[in-house]
């Protein structure tokens, strides 16, 4: 009787050791494969942000993303936020870092603006959308949409910065403003 407790103690914890690595396996194939599709430029609309961050209200405001992949798990990208009825002039750009743990999406402003986590998302080759958690205490909703077709010629500046005798512009190596969003 002795013997049969002892074996089925260790089948028990054999079952459970390879049961834990399974699992640490399956999660990281999950964040390398949400890597590989958020690989891109991503653009569509993030409510309340642009109130929170600039005070600005109204429907014409959006957010282009670019996602590029470094390692397995992260990278770096930019993102820049505009008016669409005056794009090349009020806009904000900046640069920032990324990575997956767990599910769980970061982003790491090159600006003072406080990290981003994403954890609450739904991601396809064509659609990123769920709830941003930046530290405040409100639910910003973000709605992107896969966009191969957004030119970034204009804020294709990584390491340039634009001049300072723009006195609507504010300019820095990674972060970039101009009119409503120049504050």
């Amino acid at each position: 009787m002795k013997k049969f407790f002892t074996y089925t103690a260790m089948i028990i914890l054999t079952m459970t050791l390879f049961t834990s690595c399974d699992i640490e396996f399956w999660e990281d194939m999950e964040d390398r494969s949400e890597a590989r599709t958020l690989d891109g430029t991503w653009t569509g609309y993030i409510d309340t942000y642009y109130y929170d961050r600039w005070g600005l209200t109204g429907d014409s405001y959006r957010t282009t993303m670019y996602f590029e992949r470094t390692s397995a798990y992260s990278g770096w990208g930019y993102e820049v936020d505009y008016d669409l009825n005056s794009r090349y002039s009020d806009y904000y750009y900046c640069e920032f870092e990324w990575d997956i743990y767990k599910g769980s999406i970061r982003i790491r402003y090159a600006d003072s603006w406080n990290d981003v986590y994403i954890n609450d998302y739904r991601l396809s080759s064509n659609r990123f959308e769920g709830y941003m958690d930046d530290g405040t205490s409100k639910d910003i909703v973000f709605r992107l949409n896969y966009d191969n077709r957004f030119d970034w010629g204009y804020w294709n500046t990584r390491g340039i910065t634009r001049s300072a005798s723009d006195s609507t512009t504010t300019a820095s190596a990674k972060v970039m403003a101009s009119g409503k969003f120049a504050k």
